[in-house]
């Protein structure tokens, strides 16, 4: 029944109005998540007399039914209005919350380390608050706020790890499971290698931290960030962005959204236009970012052409012709120079 009625807000999206297509997506964004929701709740009430093996199809299913509703909001976000939007994607996120934490429930546990193996701890290198690497500003004023987004805080710490996969384990399940979190850290360099691809990572309550993001990310959630820098890899799918303030961020999506955020700097590299809401005075440049092997991580992600699209910005609180007071291009001559990720040294997410 989901998948006819996706097939029907497929065909709808390209032959009704927008008001129609609207209700159709609704239609099949609903069957969908109550799919998903009587699949966990049916796992988890026969847990004791399930087979492993079938928890892993069930699963595996129910992930990958979260990530066609994912699809469908990014797909439909051109039409939606805003609110719709933003409530479709809050609760994606909750299921998939609900999902991890059930993956973790219903399957054997075992430690699950982020670290390249070969690389010895170093020691951490510090950011002081009054950096004065070029990008990063100091806010001003407040913004309004009223997106309601996940909150990394309140979240399990068995989100920090994950069940190891056996090898006819289900890649989707993997994913769900394998979602990194950096959260309330300070004057610290985080570097994240890429022998362990394909995960979703949250960056939360950071403040005068650098991140490096080597290798790809299927999603990327950064909330409440204070004069931080972070330099990503290639992200396959969506950067979400919330409450960030005096930052510098250099990054790689086919769609980023920015929410209440003010004085910072984005260097992108997108296949869609960058969406901002309740944000003001943000700059936007090229992507600036390298390491080896990042041309063939953004031809595995489809993100090795240069769009242009980085400088063509939405701004759902503007609604009128002309342009936005809210962003701006970067001038060339305050641009960063391209940030070599090749030898920087310091923490691995699992020590975060």
């Amino acid at each position: 029944m989901a998948e006819e009625n996706a097939e029907e807000y497929d065909k709808a999206a390209e032959t009704s109005d927008p008001r129609e297509s609207v209700d159709v997506f609704f239609s099949a964004f609903n069957q969908r998540k109550e799919s998903v929701e009587k699949g966990l709740a049916s796992a988890l009430e026969k847990k004791d007399t399930l087979e492993q093996t079938f928890i892993k199809e069930h699963l595996d299913s129910l992930a990958l039914e979260l990530s066609a509703m994912e699809k469908l909001v990014a797909d439909s976000s051109y039409f939606l209005p805003a609110y719709d939007v933003r409530s479709s994607q809050t609760a994606v996120l909750g299921l998939k919350e609900e999902l991890a934490s059930a993956s973790t429930e219903l399957l054997p546990k075992k430690k699950f380390s982020f670290r390249n193996k070969a690389a010895k701890k170093q020691p951490i290198s510090v950011v002081a608050a009054d950096s004065t690497t070029g990008g990063l500003r100091d806010g001003t004023h407040n913004i309004e706020r009223n997106w309601e987004t996940q909150n990394p805080r309140g979240a399990s710490s068995e989100s920090n790890s994950a069940s190891s996969p056996s090898k006819e384990g289900s890649v989707a399940v993997q994913a769900a499971n394998n979602r990194e979190c950096i959260q309330g850290k300070q004057n610290s360099v985080f570097v994240r290698d890429s022998q362990v691809l394909g995960a979703e990572l949250t960056l939360s309550d950071l403040k005068n931290c650098r991140v490096y993001l080597k290798g790809r990310l299927t999603t990327l959630y950064i909330h409440r960030l204070r004069n931080c820098q972070i330099f990503a890899g290639p992200v396959t799918g969506s950067v979400f962005i919330d409450d960030v303030e005096g930052s510098t961020l250099v990054l790689a999506s086919h769609q980023i959204r920015i929410h209440s955020t003010k004085a910072t700097d984005f260097y992108l590299r997108v296949r869609s236009r960058p969406i901002v809401e309740y944000t003001t005075n943000v700059r936007f440049a090229p992507y600036a970012f390298s390491y080896p092997g990042l041309q063939e991580d953004l031809i595995a992600s489809n993100l090795a052409e240069e769009t242009g699209l980085w400088e063509k910005v939405d701004d759902f609180r503007w609604l009128r012709a002309a342009q936005s007071p809210n962003w701006s291009s970067l001038p060339v001559e305050e641009r960063i120079p391209v940030e070599d990720g090749t030898d920087i040294q310091g923490l691995g997410c699992d020590e975060s």
